[in-house]
């Protein structure tokens, strides 16, 4: 009998499956490419991410595929002085760790695939017209080149992702938010780009980052207005996104980006923010990453949110015969803890750095003066390297925040 269906086989799906199938269940992963392929996912993991990865059992699919660690973040920006541009060394936050680590999605997802397959996990690519029954006794469909297939699994993990396709078809619905939209797209030909420094910054109506994954590769991301939506789809699409990084704020005005090679496909998206209004969850079915709700993509939380939902879930399956909906009440409870505490911080991300103009270029401005006259100002960022639990308190309050913008209006 199959123990769990796992639907997805994301970063969530793929490394859940890997936990389960070496704890000794019968785990089926169901994924819809053929193959994997580069879809412009995050591609970047946090050091409590990481942490989560090694817990996980995966670590080593993330070298195998590819990853590289960053270990200085850098903010050029048009509210910040040549001067007053320096390195923030990322390397210390979780003691054996190191630095957060960027990562082909697509070559890590096919490794961990495979090392869930070597432990007894059975992979099935090009899975569709997936449908899920919850209850006592969920049912799975899906459809092969081969035909219509039906499993009665003891459990259903949906990971989907953004799509919420499991989570639609149980009951979950979400409370939606926008506040920008993002695209990305990977490029090779930045010989001249420190290998190991990441960069941000908001120019003009434009807020750029930069990762590096070695040897000349980096993904490229840009957060916009939404009315900007359509600047850059369509023909010369490409060419524009490129262009976008010739700003004065960045070293020889970004001439190391702008001359770029496209490695990838180039995607636009509405960075949404989805909380969800009950339980990601049903009687034989839990959601995990995105599925289960997201903060937005501008804080880049997202993979080390999927490695930790997938770690909690798999240690209550194997812990335990109740996998009843009441046995995953401490995920339900930490995850909602996690999820207000990254919308939180989330908010007050976009509010510094993807609004526009010259009210929004001063109040960057005198943010930046009373980070560095008080470091407390300064505890938000932690979301980007340690867990949520782990930052003070403090930074999630109202009045923190209202302190924050009052001082920047």
């Amino acid at each position: 009998m199959t123990d769990v269906v796992i639907v997805g086989g994301g970063i969530a799906g793929a490394s859940a499956a890997c936990k389960l199938s070496a704890g000794g269940l019968d785990v089926v992963l169901l994924e819809k490419q053929d193959v994997y392929h580069d879809l412009v996912r995050g591609e970047w993991l946090a050091p409590w991410g990481i942490r989560e990865a090694q817990r996980l059992g995966v670590y080593d699919c993330f070298g195998a595929g590819g990853g590289w660690e960053i270990r200085e973040w850098m903010t050029w920006d048009e509210a910040v002085s040549d001067d007053e541009v320096e390195a923030v060394d990322m390397t210390s936050f979780i003691p054996g760790v190191g630095g957060p680590m960027s990562f082909p999605h697509h070559a890590v997802c096919e490794l961990m695939a495979a090392q869930a397959v070597g432990s007894g996990a059975r992979l099935v690519m090009d899975a569709s017209r997936i449908t899920v029954t919850a209850g006592a006794e969920p049912v799975v469909t899906y459809r092969t080149a081969e035909g219509e297939h039906e499993i009665r699994p003891r459990m259903v993990l949906g990971a989907t992702g953004r799509g919420c396709t499991v989570g639609r078809q149980i009951g979950v619905t979400m409370r939606n938010s926008m506040h920008h939209w993002g695209g990305g797209m990977m490029v090779e030909g930045l010989d001249s780009w420190p290998a190991d420094v990441q960069a941000m910054g908001t120019e003009g109506d434009v807020m750029f980052m930069v990762f590096p994954q070695g040897y000349g590769r980096a993904r490229l991301y840009l957060n916009f207005p939404a009315e900007n939506k359509l600047r850059y789809r369509g023909e010369g699409g490409v060419e524009r996104f490129l262009a976008a990084f010739e700003l004065d704020c960045l070293p020889d005005r970004g001439k190391a980006v702008t001359e770029a090679i496209p490695a990838g496909p180039l995607s636009v998206w509405p960075s949404v923010s989805s909380v969800p209004e009950g339980p990601p969850l049903a009687e034989g079915v839990v959601l995990i990453g995105d599925e289960a709700g997201n903060a937005d993509t501008v804080l880049g939380t997202g993979l080390s949110c999927a490695m930790r939902d997938s770690r909690t879930v798999c240690d209550i399956l194997l812990g335990s015969d109740d996998w009843s909906p009441a046995a995953f009440d401490p995920y339900v409870e930490e995850r909602l803890f996690r999820l207000d505490r990254l919308a939180f911080g989330a908010d007050i991300i976009s509010r510094l750095h993807v609004e526009f103009g010259e009210v929004a270029v001063e109040r960057r401005r005198r943010a930046r003066r009373l980070m560095a006259k008080n470091f407390a100002a300064q505890v938000t960022g932690l979301l980007n390297m340690v867990a949520p639990e782990d930052v003070p308190e403090f930074g999630f309050s109202e009045f923190f925040a209202e302190r924050l913008f009052r001082e920047t209006a």
